[in-house]
């Protein structure tokens, strides 16, 4: 991790002296595995803000515990952590993109709290965390914030990312997709994730979250098919996917960043398929 210029480093081993770091410095950055840090050109090294603190051995925050109704991640578990739970102790489809990241080395490093904060690209985990409505606990020095995932923007000042609410619920269909390159990220790659409630002949709930350059997930366009009928018919599926493509649309006029023409083709056809699926 060695790097050219020198770095302020503060390492932590309890959630109370990392809080009292952000209360006391200004501009620390928060980091775990480091994996998402930029690299210089020959790869040997990895840019690391001017000063850091390190938070990966806080016991508080590589805590996971499972409740009746949700379960409640540390922001510092890393990733195989969350693969060792195993297939039937967490939603699959959140396992299958936990799973996704990646290669094995890179999951032992990374951490649940790296993926969700990256910045202004939504990484892999983002869309399901997005699709089941996660809700995201920030600590300070001072006070407690619960943040939903629809609402997060970024960390606020002076506090860190502490756990993660995943609730746990039964879908009929339920699926994740990640597209763009293997095993790095660009600006072609996005995650998708799909949930569907339809045990009754009808659409009792949905959530469809398409996540990188932007983060597209609409209620109000869920709920515009919700208690439809099933089979849906073609003229049904077309009406949802033109107002799909204006939540799109929307959103990428919100984006600061240029956006591939292609993504939007990508969410659309994801989307049909999604509810060509539904029975």
């Amino acid at each position: 991790m060695a790097q050219d210029k020198t770095v302020d480093a503060f390492f932590v081993s309890s959630l109370n002296e990392a809080l009292q770091q952000l209360k006391n410095i200004s501009g620390l950055s928060v980091l775990a595995g480091c994996t998402t840090c930029p690299s210089y050109c020959d790869g040997t090294k990895i840019k690391l803000p001017p000063s850091v603190l390190f938070v990966k051995y806080v016991p508080e925050l590589q805590a996971i515990a499972r409740k009746e109704r949700f379960i409640e991640f540390g922001s510092a578990v890393t990733l195989n952590a969350i693969l060792d739970l195993e297939k039937n102790r967490i939603p699959s489809f959140f396992y299958d993109a936990v799973a996704s990241v990646a290669f094995h080395n890179v999951r032992n490093l990374a951490t649940l709290g790296g993926n969700i904060c990256k910045g202004d690209h939504k990484m892999s985990l983002y869309s399901p965390l997005l699709a089941m409505d996660a809700v995201l606990e920030f600590k300070s020095y001072a006070e407690t914030k619960r943040i939903a995932m629809s609402k997060f923007t970024g960390v606020p000042d002076k506090f860190l990312l502490t756990k993660i609410h995943i609730p746990v619920e039964d879908w009929s269909t339920a699926y994740f997709k990640r597209l763009g390159p293997a095993y790095k990220m660009n600006e072609l790659s996005v995650s998708y994730t799909f949930l569907a409630d339809t045990s009754k002949g009808n659409i009792g709930d949905i959530r469809a979250a398409f996540c990188g350059p932007l983060a597209v997930r609409s209620r109000e366009l869920e709920n515009s098919v919700i208690g439809s009928r099933l089979p849906l018919g073609e003229r049904d599926i077309e009406s949802f996917l033109e107002k799909a493509a204006e939540v799109y649309e929307q959103k990428k006029q919100q984006s600061e960043k240029p956006v591939a023409p292609i993504l939007k083709e990508q969410y659309l056809n994801l989307l049909h398929r999604s509810l060509k699926r539904l029975t």
